[in-house]
Formats: structure tokens, sequence, C-alpha cells
């Protein structure tokens, strides 16, 4: 025998150059698996966000549409996180209703002093109110990348026509 034939036979393991490209293989398959997880990740987050700004408009926007259309006259201002306060009455009884953003930026509704949440992420909610009895409501989420939305809510109190 020849002693590159002995040397063959007597081999038992990988050479270093099998060892280098299967390691370039598995390189290879985990950067396109790694590049795969952040394509889904950053949709995920992305949708989520977008859910959590609708969430918080459609909170914000049932209670403040349905207190602004049965109150005696509409307030006008603006509310930030721990700044400002909107405040208005209605009905026959002159019921007390208060709006207030707090630190975690939740829109806190309180009446007879009980406060409750509102909508939760929410970063400022104003009201204009021009000539008339419609007043244009801007709601802004606090969620990334979230688009304000503004409404327009009539009010009737004295027949608006």
């Amino acid at each position: 025998m020849t002693a590159s034939l002995y040397r063959r036979r007597r081999q038992a393991g990988f050479t270093l150059i099998e060892m280098l490209m299967s390691l370039a293989i598995v390189t290879v398959v985990t950067i396109a698996m790694g590049g795969t997880f952040l394509v889904g990740y950053t949709a995920i987050s992305r949708e989520a966000r977008a859910i959590a700004a609708d969430t918080a408009i459609s909170d914000a926007s049932l209670t403040l549409t349905r207190d602004l259309q049965t109150a005696a006259a509409i307030p006008t201002g603006s509310i930030t996180s721990g700044a400002g306060s909107l405040s208005l009455t209605y009905g026959s009884a002159a019921i007390g209703v208060a709006y207030t953003i707090d630190a975690n930026q939740n829109l806190i509704r309180t009446v007879g002093g009980q406060a409750f949440v509102a909508a939760r992420g929410m970063t400022s909610v104003t009201v204009a109110a021009p000539a008339g009895c419609y007043a244009t409501v801007t709601l802004q989420p606090s969620a990334t990348g979230a688009v304000a939305q503004t409404l327009t809510v009539g009010n009737r109190p004295g027949g608006c026509l």
C-alpha cells in the first residue's frame, strides 16, 4: 500500500475545508432566517401600533361625541398629557363632566367626582367650536406614526338650523 492510500483509510473526521464550507452554508441560512424574522416582526409591530391608535380614537370618540352632543354649550380648548381640562355640563339636573389626559396618556372622564379611563393612548384632544352648533374635535393618539382624527360633532340644545 502506498502512503497516501494508507492515510485516507486512517482518516475518520472532516477536513478543514469541509468544516469551513458547512459553516458558510449555516451562516447563509441563519442570515436568511434572521431577515425573514425581522420583516415579520416589523410588520406585526406596525400593525399593533395601528390597532392601538384605532382603539384609542374609537374609545375617545364614543364618550366625547355623546357628551358634546348633549352638552348645554360646546366648550372649546385643548388638553394634553398633564395639561388642561375640558369641562361641560348637560342634562336638566346639570351634570358636570371633565376630561383630562394623565401622565400615562389616558383620557380621563370625571363625572360627579368619579373618574374612569375613557380611552388609553391619547396625546391630545382639541375642541374648536366655530359659529353655529357644530364643533370640530381633533383626537391625536400616542401610537408611533398615528395620524390625528378630526370629527365634526353637532350640538342642538335649542334647535340649530
